[in-house]
């Protein structure tokens, strides 16, 4: 009976994923702008003066999929370079927006359509998560999507009251509303969960005032200028403490539902274990999370720094100054981040054990 139901879901999953697929392949009319098929490239390069790429000038030649200029046979030029740094090759089969004049000759490409490979990513991953996880796994993708949903209002409402409202203030209320929702979403209404809830509230509210106490007292400025987009910004300090408060905050709330879940594990299989015992197992629990969670958040930090590294040092400027420039922000933010982690390792004993410890000593447990 089991296998029957496992398999009336796989197939389901499986015909949903297929159906996404084939509709993103085919979803040409959802777009206002033209959007152009290549059929075939011509190329030529040339060599660059200035270093060793070369340029490359792409002659395209494709049809348009949508609009009233659908099925109208279009060429563009379009410029890049071997290196590929500011421009994109294209290549058959390849998907683009153009602006249109008359006569069979577009403006010029706008971007490269690539919603078909972000669906299929997608599919992957929920197929991953729901095939891995089951229903859990089912309830993560809602925890996310409300997460989305929550993140859109806030960006909404800022944008509506910028000059009024406070951005930290704002994302504050939202770091806590992600904490509770997507807690009370996966694990249920549990003690388990309000033990989670309280202790990933506290990490990251002890994290974030020690982060912010140490940059206001080192009175150095933060070099905001290096972080992507700050111009559209017009407060550039309270931008910069939103990335803190948020940057650490699901390995916070990962570590939190692990300490608290497993303390709550061991208080079912024993219920007279003891309050020593229980604290000992939780720290050894912790001491195998600390550092998968410390090194998640070092790679993500890596992500951030590495390709403008590379970018400046390949401009002659050297590594050190390189890292100067570009590494201190990032190195802010993430080391933040480990100290949430820590942490919410006696903040999550401490309050596990202070919201189970009831229900114990109903069972006699002293």
């Amino acid at each position: 009976m089991k296998n029957k139901k496992f398999f009336i879901k796989l197939l389901i999953l499986l015909i949903i994923s297929i159906f996404s697929i084939l509709f993103v392949y085919n979803d040409y009319f959802l777009y206002k702008r033209p959007i152009l098929k290549i059929d075939r490239i011509k190329e030529e390069l040339e060599n660059n003066e200035s270093s060793d790429e070369k340029n490359i000038t792409q002659y395209i030649y494709g049809t348009i999929m949508n609009t009233k200029d659908k099925g109208r046979k279009i060429k563009v030029i379009n410029h890049t370079t071997t290196s590929g740094v500011y421009d994109e090759q294209v290549h058959k089969n390849s998907e683009l927006f153009v602006e249109l004049k008359k006569g069979d000759t577009a403006i010029g490409i706008s971007e490269i359509k690539r919603d078909k490979y972000i669906v299929i990513l997608l599919v992957i991953f929920v197929d991953a998560i729901v095939l891995a996880a089951g229903n859990k796994g089912v309830k993560t993708l809602v925890s996310l999507l409300v997460n989305i949903l929550i993140s859109g209002l806030a960006i909404f409402l800022f944008q509506q009251h910028a000059k009024t409202w406070n951005m930290l203030f704002l994302y504050f209320g939202v770091a806590i509303f992600f904490i509770t929702l997507s807690l009370f979403i996966t694990n249920g209404r549990k003690k388990k969960t309000l033990a989670a809830i309280l202790s990933s509230t506290a990490s990251l509210f002890i994290s974030f005032l020690l982060a912010f106490l140490i940059i206001k007292l080192y009175k150095k400025p933060i070099p905001y200028w290096t972080l992507d987009y700050i111009e559209a910004v017009h407060d550039y300090e309270n931008f910069f403490y939103v990335t803190i408060l948020l940057s650490g905050l699901g390995a916070i709330m990962d570590i939190s539902i692990t300490i608290s879940s497993s303390l709550n594990e061991l208080i079912e299989k024993n219920p007279k274990i003891k309050l020593k015992t229980l604290i000992n197992s939780g720290k050894e629990i912790s001491k195998d999370v600390i550092g998968t969670m410390t090194n998640v958040m070092l790679f993500t930090c890596f992500t951030s720094i590495i390709p403008m590294t590379f970018l400046m040092m390949k401009n002659n400027i050297v590594l050190g100054e390189a890292l100067q420039r570009y590494g201190q922000v990032e190195l802010i933010v993430v080391l933040t981040s480990c100290i949430a982690i820590v942490l919410a390792i006696p903040i999550s004993l401490f309050i596990s054990t202070l919201v189970l410890k009831p229900s114990n000593k109903r069972r006699g447990i002293k």
